[in-house]
């Protein structure tokens, strides 16, 4: 009997020996061979979604959307599921919109064509949703105004199907799981080489104003990989049954 209520959930990041989940530290060719191997383990993990916060799924679709044409419909605010071949997605946790589509599918790769799930709250304008709509892109609603990142993961397995899910930054979409016992592992390749950069975030970071949510870990384990980096997995004590 299937007891599952959500994703197995894996937050997988390829980071500088100082943590950083973005910046220059990806150009030197020392860190070349613990990257591949995180590449490689990536597509070994068959999940059946990766999620992103917005600013790291503007990287694989047509960026932000500057300007909508006003909707010539009305919409509820109930969830749609496009039309799909697939049954591997791509999840941009952006409530307010906002992110530019230009096809309904994403291929990056090695890792294949993928459907496209945005996730909303239900103060979205009806000019996304139609856009949306007219793009192929299938929706949940997640909340009145503010995320519900629960019901979003419960949506996630109940209306598509998806058990097994990676989410991979940014910083933010990140920490939106974590302190509501949403993610099962932490799993971080660590490359030999730090960059100082000012400007680079670590894996989690809350918004300015959130309650702070300490969450402990239990060190599961630590693999010395080819080209000095380290593979550390950490569970959380928070950690939902599932």
């Amino acid at each position: 009997m299937d007891t599952m209520t959500r994703p197995y959930t894996i937050c997988y990041l390829n980071v500088s020996a100082e943590c950083h989940i973005d910046g220059d530290f990806g150009r030197l060719p020392e860190a070349a061979p613990a990257t591949e191997i995180f590449r490689q383990r990536w597509l070994d993990m068959y999940a059946d979604a990766t999620i992103y916060g917005a600013v790291t799924m503007a990287l694989f679709t047509a960026g932000r959307v500057v300007e909508l044409p006003k909707a010539k419909h009305t919409y509820s605010c109930e969830d749609y599921a496009a039309p799909c071949e697939t049954c591997r997605y791509y999840v941009c946790i952006s409530p307010d919109g906002g992110i530019a589509y230009d096809s309904p599918t994403i291929e990056v790769r090695s890792r294949g064509v993928h459907g496209i799930i945005h996730v909303l709250t239900e103060d979205i304008s009806d000019d996304y949703l139609e856009y949306l709509r007219e793009q192929g892109i299938s929706y949940i609603f997640c909340g009145k105004e503010k995320l519900d990142p629960v019901l979003m993961m419960e949506k996630l397995y109940s209306k598509f199907g998806i058990k097994k899910a990676i989410i991979s930054g940014g910083a933010y979409a990140d920490w939106t799981l974590l302190p509501h016992g949403l993610i099962d592992e932490i799993k971080t390749m660590l490359v030999p080489v730090v960059d100082g950069d000012p400007h680079s975030n670590t894996l989690f970071k809350r918004f300015e104003g959130d309650e702070s949510q300490p969450v402990a870990l239990s060190l599961a384990d630590v693999e010395r990989v080819e080209g000095d980096g380290l593979m550390i997995t950490y569970k959380p004590k928070n950690v939902r049954e599932n």
